[in-house]
């Protein structure tokens, strides 16, 4: 109950510190969403009333206690620009994002995890090599130019896969063909993240003297690894999980661009050009929260993986 009070305490720390500095970054995008609003041509009077209206007009610090105020009963204003509920619009996104980030994630967990794994049982061998440099690869290269070599590759010369859009009005086969292409791309590239950190974390693990008196005890190698090691290595392996989510998070925004996929990112990158700061600010804030909610679940989940955690 204690860990659980711990976490929750936390977490309110932690949105409160993501409303704070999302409102303060907000307002330091240049230009004005009155001027944006009313066109080039408007006059100072008709700006003036608008920013009244928005409660521009206001001091920063003002500005930011209502805004506070009204975060707390969810209300985070009408955005400027389509008139409706910021919150209502994001979370009317968040299904399609939340869908390519997990799909990516997913793949990333199932691709990285055994091959770090093997790598860490065959340190220094070929493999070991080959997939580690094919991992920095992975790593080095910006996801969005993945994203656009996969579009090159296989959309326009093999046509296996749809360039672009999520196909949200067709049937439940045709959503997931045009999701493969970006979820693989994403998931690529977090694979090839958390291979590595899976391998400095059983490495770790199998110099450990309790592996050492298991092999020459005569305990298979299979046992050795896959029971022994990887059961102890778990924790840091969860924390590794759950870093990599934020990065695929991110990196998300940036497949949903590439591929104009609708999302929270691409509703996030045309509200900062409008300068629509409710917009933004509960986009960032919904964003921030699941990346805190995740990372919360899994610190709860490491007292099931090692009991001795939960006791602290």
């Amino acid at each position: 109950m204690d860990r659980l009070t711990r976490q929750l305490t936390q977490l309110a720390i932690t949105v409160f510190g993501i409303v704070t500095v999302t409102f303060f970054l907000v307002r330091m995008i240049p230009g004005d969403p009155a001027q944006y609003m009313l066109g080039d041509y408007a006059t100072e009077e008709a700006l003036a009333t608008l920013r009244a209206q928005l409660g521009l007009d206001r001091p920063v610090i003002v500005q930011y206690g209502l805004y506070a105020l009204r975060a707390l009963t969810g209300d985070f204003g009408a955005s400027v620009v389509t008139g409706r509920p910021a919150l209502e619009e994001i979370l009317s996104s968040l299904p399609d994002s939340a869908l390519l980030a997990f799909a990516g994630l997913a793949i990333a967990v199932v691709i990285g995890i055994p091959l770090g794994i093997v790598t860490a049982e065959r340190q220094g061998s070929w493999s070991d090599l080959l997939i580690m440099v094919v991992a920095l690869f992975g790593i080095s290269f910006p996801v969005f130019w993945l994203g656009l070599a996969s579009v090159l590759l296989f959309s326009q010369e093999l046509k296996w896969f749809p360039a672009l859009g999520a196909s949200s009005g067709g049937g439940f086969l045709d959503q997931i063909h045009h999701l493969v292409l970006p979820a693989g791309v994403l998931g690529v590239s977090v694979a090839a993240y958390i291979t590595r950190l899976t391998r400095s974390a059983m490495l770790e693990v199998l110099n450990q003297d309790y592996i050492r008196v298991a092999r020459a005890m005569g305990v298979p190698q299979r046992r050795v690894v896959w029971r022994l090691a990887l059961k102890n290595a778990l924790v840091p392996i969860l924390a590794i999980v759950g870093v990599t989510f934020a990065w695929s998070l991110g990196s998300a925004i940036l497949i949903e661009v590439v591929f104009s996929r609708p999302g929270i990112g691409s509703m996030i990158l045309k509200a900062v050009s409008a300068r629509d700061y409710q917009l933004v600010q509960a986009g960032v804030l919904v964003l921030a929260v699941a990346v805190v909610l995740v990372n919360s679940l899994l610190d709860l989940a490491y007292g099931l993986v090692d009991p001795r955690l939960s006791a602290r």
